[in-house]
């Protein structure tokens, strides 16, 4: 199937590529056979390696000079609500988790996300944009240059995939509560609610935290709770602007931390290589 950064390069040509179909081998034949291949295809001389590197090296170029024709700037969409929101963002370079943070009168807010959850569209989301795509492809037809470029917008803006958010509400002197959640499709889905009453353990992100936290009660499943409480705690984050336009924020900004990460991951691949 096509992953989202598949999906994503395709989109300015609207051009599609079919998945062939995999011959499955047994284990003892793909054994076999990688040994026999790892005979012949490799040798011990330093030209047969200077060439592979050097044929790994263009590869790499290839992929670099892609990356960045297609730009590191933050796209509008993103900038946008950036400057409308109350909300920071904490975005490390080479940190797969990003975190969202504000106050709200005597409140801490954080979310953090992690990038990786964009490789966690399952068969039918994938499915779904390759759909989008051919409907772009049987409208394209119709359209002047000037809305080509305003669709192939739509199209990036409208890339949606879950993206699991821990939202950290805290208090002085009243601890925490600790929300789990999954951004999609313009809207957060509450899962679970647990009360911290060590405001540092709710924020800290060590594997003891981690495992302690797990050992707390979590609270029955948010889909379990009365309906009309389950409207009334929504309607709690929505006031506190954890609501449908950053649930559409993070995974626009996933994708595109994604695209700016993986051109610096090829970079820091390609010195490795070249090294001496």
């Amino acid at each position: 199937m096509f992953g989202l950064r598949t999906v994503a390069r395709a989109m300015p040509s609207l051009a599609m590529r079919v998945a062939l179909p995999k011959i499955m081998a047994s284990p003892a034949m793909v054994a076999r056979v990688g040994s026999v291949q790892t005979l012949r295809a490799f040798s011990n001389s330093p030209l047969a390696w200077n060439k592979v590197d050097k044929d790994l090296l263009a590869k790499i170029d290839s992929e670099i000079k892609h990356e960045e024709e297609q730009g590191e700037e933050t796209p509008d969409y993103i900038t946008s609500y950036l400057k409308s929101s109350p909300f920071q963002v904490t975005d490390k370079p080479g940190s797969d988790e990003v975190t969202l943070s504000r106050k709200f009168g005597n409140e801490e807010i954080k979310i953090v996300f992690s990038v990786s959850d964009i490789n966690s569209a399952d068969e039918e989301e994938e499915l779904d944009l390759e759909d989008d795509m051919e409907d772009g492809q049987s409208n394209q037809q119709n359209l002047s240059p000037s809305d080509e470029n305003e669709d192939e917008g739509d199209d990036l803006d409208s890339l949606t995939f879950p993206v699991r958010c821990l939202i950290t509400i805290s208090k002085p002197g009243a601890g925490s509560i600790s929300v789990d959640t999954i951004a999609q499709d313009g809207s957060f889905i509450v899962e679970s609610i647990s009360n911290i009453k060590d405001s540092a353990l709710a924020t800290a992100s060590t594997a003891e935290a981690d495992w302690e936290k797990r050992g707390l009660y979590s609270g029955p499943p948010f889909a379990e709770l009365d309906e009309e409480l389950q409207v009334a705690f929504e309607k709690y984050l929505e006031e506190r602007q954890i609501d449908g336009d950053l649930a559409n924020f993070v995974p626009n900004y996933v994708f595109h931390k994604d695209q700016v990460e993986y051109t610096h991951w090829l970079k820091d691949l390609k010195g490795f290589v070249a090294a001496n």
